[in-house]
């Protein structure tokens, strides 16, 4: 197995804390493989050159710390990028783009990436991003929470060029392409959160000011942006990884559901803002995102969507390419770094474990 890569910084969610001043993205080159190339997208979070709030807690630095458990080093990287077959094993390498969504709405995210993706495909550096000129020609793309929606900008538009260079299916885990009624009830919007839970909100884990990434997904600010064309046309498929639901869950690691996983402070947060915002059988979440968030579609029967319960929602918008891939019980925080791969989650050449996306992602989406 290749080595881990060390660490992570809690930094999932859409609402973050504290503002620095707006860097440029940059390029991370994890480890090498000869199957092909997977480029990791983040979600909320400053991890451009100014690393905002992207570092991780212990020797790992850069932005793939965002996809690291700092406790035991499970790396959702690492297992997105493994492929075991009958005849052996299988290695993609891996890139992570670290970019500033905390202190610009993410429209402006969508064109740091764009143009870094851009460098990646051609082998320049005129944002700056690709110092080394790595070029490679077509590569996959793996996203997490507002990542999603960063590369929905990118790929509905046609922006930068970049479709042509990405392979089959792009992979959306806990994706935000509607946006997020967690953000909206962060400014008491789109009716979602009002009074206490608003402030609630606020407080959780240290999520206590608002900003311009918080502002650009909430719900009327992502569709305002898909009613503009500017999303929701996606080309080519994207494979959406949502969530089980449940409280045990949103909470994922709390000692009531009988399963404990280290790194867990954000669990009982999240478990807090699931009974203030609230969840049904016809709206679930995974501790910060709504399947209405996750999972838009424009025909409720098709694309993949389950029978047995409600994760679709119609979205006129979304005339594009959306298939309902799998559900996770993993948590928002858990469901990018894999940290259930210690309690035995491992993938193997007959199958994954989906309480771990990253397995199924290596064995399956590419």
């Amino acid at each position: 197995m290749r080595r881990l890569a060390i660490g992570l910084s809690l930094i999932g969610s859409l609402l973050a804390s504290s503002a620095v001043a707006h860097a440029g993205a940059q390029m991370q080159f994890v480890w090498g493989g000869s199957a092909g190339t997977v480029v990791f997208i983040h979600g909320k979070a400053d991890c451009s050159f100014g690393m905002g709030d992207c570092n991780s807690f212990d020797a790992t630095t850069g932005p793939r710390g965002y996809f690291t458990n700092s406790y035991n080093n499970a790396d959702f990287s690492n297992e997105a990028t493994t492929k075991y077959t009958s005849s052996g094993t299988q290695y993609y390498e891996a890139f992570v783009i670290g970019y500033d969504l905390k202190n610009q709405g993410f429209w402006y995210s969508a064109n740091d990436v764009g143009a870094c993706l851009a460098d990646l495909y051609q082998g320049t550096n005129n944002s700056g991003c690709n110092p080394y000129r790595y070029q490679r020609s077509y590569f996959h793309i793996v996203t997490h929470s507002a990542g999603a929606t960063v590369m929905d900008r990118l790929m509905s538009t046609g922006w930068w060029g970049v479709n042509a260079h990405v392979i089959g299916n792009v992979v959306t885990v806990a994706p935000a392409l509607a946006g997020s009624r967690a953000s909206s009830a962060l400014y008491g919007i789109d009716g979602y959160g009002s009074g206490w839970c608003t402030s609630l909100v606020r407080w959780l884990a240290g999520w206590a000011f608002q900003n311009n990434g918080a502002a650009s997904l909430t719900r009327s600010a992502v569709i305002g942006e898909a009613n503009k064309g500017y999303a929701g046309k996606a080309p080519m498929w994207f494979l959406k990884v949502t969530t089980t639901g449940g409280s045990c869950s949103a909470n994922n690691a709390s000692w009531w559901c009988g399963t404990n996983v280290n790194e867990s402070d954000n669990d009982s947060a999240m478990g807090a803002l699931a009974g203030c915002l609230g969840y049904s059988s016809s709206d679930d979440m995974d501790g910060l995102l709504y399947w209405s968030d996750s999972d838009p579609t424009n025909n409720i029967y098709a694309n993949n969507c389950p029978s047995g319960d409600h994760s679709c929602h119609y979205y006129a918008q979304f005339t594009g390419a959306y298939w309902h891939w799998f559900e996770t019980w993993s948590n928002h925080s858990h469901s990018r770094d894999d940290a259930y791969t210690t309690l035995g989650d491992w993938q193997t050449a007959t199958g994954c474990n989906t309480r771990s996306p990253g397995t199924c992602i290596g064995e399956y989406a590419f």
